[in-house]
């Protein structure tokens, strides 16, 4: 999220913050904080915003940066893999009912 230099307008994105961190979904339970509570996701395909209206020039200006935050968190996620599995070797293939060792 982007904050001033001057660190005064934070408060204008704190709501977006965590709405963003309760609608993200987490690798460990494959599912966002908001659906694990209600059962679904958040839907706005029903909100119609006037594109003149202070809240449809918020979102107008949000969506290049929403799909800079998507395109940045998919390329870190491809790095953190390959890091990852550089050292990751392959498991060796045990047999039931083999005595080992």
């Amino acid at each position: 999220m982007y904050v001033s230099y001057h660190q005064d307008d934070w408060n204008t994105w704190l709501l977006l913050a965590e709405f963003a961190y309760n609608n993200a979904e987490y690798s460990s339970t494959k599912q966002s904080p908001f659906f694990t509570i209600y059962g679904r996701n958040p839907s706005f395909d029903s909100i119609h915003i006037s594109q003149d209206s202070p809240a449809g020039k918020l979102s107008t200006k949000l969506q290049p940066v929403q799909q800079l935050v998507k395109e940045e968190l998919e390329s870190e996620k491809r790095i953190f893999n390959k890091y990852v599995n550089s050292n990751r070797k392959i498991p060796p293939d045990f047999q039931p009912a083999t005595k080992y060792g």
